[in-house]
């Protein structure tokens, strides 16, 4: 039985990293790396391509990988989202707000403001960085929805602990992989920074039982 078990908490990793999250990303990355010569989009038009053809796709696999568990959208935002789940995913926006002010300094903004900066520089409008902006924020909605897919689906294989070791290494530690196009101590750092958010963010998720408590957190950082 254990055996079985593991083996099938290896199959669905297996699938989350290649078929949802980053597999699925870098293979897209590659090709319209091949088709413009870059790895990041110089144009809006190129991004909007790139991010909905993700944005779709990794539904499409994460709405199969659902059927294949006997789950449904709705157990990846189970749980309530009381004072306590507040208080709790407040304390750690702002502790990884702190952190990203220490490391920014003098010049920190912002995260939704130095997304729409970038988005105004490829576009040729207000309104297409405006739609390419919303673009890039439902893909983190779609993002941390799958994050929580990879909690569901260890918490119903293996457990309490892969539940929260699965999206630490798989989803945070693996943010390493940005070695692709930034240079490597600022992937690895990336990588360590994003375990430990990981870390806190479903071991709340764990101790609330609500994993509304990880899209909280994501989104309110993803703004901050």
């Amino acid at each position: 039985m254990l055996r079985e078990k593991t083996k099938q908490l290896t199959l669905f990793a297996l699938v989350w990293f290649l078929c949802i999250n980053w597999g699925l990303e870098i293979v897209i990355g590659m090709a319209f790396k091949g088709a413009t010569g870059s790895w990041i989009s110089k144009t809006a038009y190129v991004y909007l391509a790139k991010v909905w053809t993700i944005n779709l796709l990794k539904l499409l696999a994460g709405i199969l990988t659902l059927k294949w568990l006997g789950l449904n959208f709705r157990d990846l935002t189970s749980g309530k989202f009381g004072r306590k789940e507040l208080a709790y995913s407040t304390a750690v926006v702002l502790l990884f707000l702190a952190v990203e002010i220490a490391y920014f300094g003098g010049s920190y903004s912002f995260q939704i403001i130095r997304e729409f900066h970038y988005h105004l520089r490829i576009s040729p409008n207000e309104w297409l960085a405006v739609l390419s902006l919303a673009s890039e924020y439902v893909y983190y909605v779609i993002e941390i929805m799958m994050v929580n897919l990879l909690y569901v689906g260890a918490l119903k294989i293996g457990g309490k602990r892969p539940a929260v070791l699965l999206p630490t290494f798989l989803w945070g530690f693996a943010h390493v992989l940005n070695i692709i196009i930034v240079p490597p101590i600022q992937a690895f750092l990336l990588g360590v920074y994003m375990m430990l958010f990981a870390l806190l963010t479903y071991g709340l998720a764990l101790k609330t039982r609500s994993l509304k408590v990880p899209i909280f957190i994501w989104l309110v950082t993803m703004a901050l």
